[in-house]
């Protein structure tokens, strides 16, 4: 019962939406009408400047911190513990706040990781960012290493039941939220990391 109730309340703090919150509140601008209309912190840099994008990432992570925190404050089992974590991100993704829409989950998942383990959770931010600059793609390199998760989390004796339920899960998530880009990359559309950069501060690509 415990365990259910953990759950249900992770997915309503993922749902928090910071990334709308902070812009509204700040600028009076709403993310989903401009920018990339995406729910996320980097959008709420673009569309409510640097304070609205620092106060909407460091929300977005929270969650994941919280909900990993509720869950061992109530000494969850493993399976559960996992859960919730994946309850935030989809939270995130499809807020109750929103009609069921939202971001892409990235900051809550890398919150939930640092709750869980803030070495293992360090290295896969080391990792995200080495891959980022390799690749040169934000999206693409961001889901290629949501995809290693769960194989790093075996290679680190962690139990199962973090690397399926949490994981591999989190994983296919994020797949599905970063559809659009991802046919994008495939058809050679997508912009580069400093393309995207350019195109932000309003010059010529």
């Amino acid at each position: 019962m415990i365990s259910s109730l953990v759950v249900i309340a992770s997915y309503l703090i993922g749902s928090i939406p910071f990334s709308h919150i902070f812009p509204w509140l700040l600028k009076g601008h709403d993310v989903r009408e401009k920018g990339t209309k995406n729910v996320g912190a980097t959008n709420a840099l673009v569309v409510g400047g640097k304070r609205a994008g620092i106060l909407a990432l460091a929300g977005d992570i929270g969650k994941g911190i919280a909900v990993i925190s509720l869950a061992r404050y109530f000494a969850l089992p493993d399976w559960a513990i996992a859960l919730s974590g994946l309850a935030a991100v989809i939270g995130h993704d499809f807020s109750v706040c929103l009609r069921f829409k939202g971001g892409k989950g990235v900051a809550t998942a890398g919150g939930v990781l640092m709750a869980l383990d803030p070495i293992f959770g360090t290295l896969m931010l080391c990792l995200w960012i080495f891959t980022m600059i390799v690749m040169r793609y934000f999206i693409p390199a961001t889901v290629l290493v949501l995809c290693f998760v769960p194989v790093f989390m075996w290679l680190a004796s962690w139990r199962i039941e973090y690397a399926l339920v949490f994981g591999v899960l989190n994983a296919m998530l994020a797949i599905y939220a970063h559809r659009a880009n991802l046919k994008s990359f495939f058809e050679g559309k997508e912009l580069t990391i400093q393309e995207s950069l350019k195109k932000y501060r309003g010059e010529r690509i």
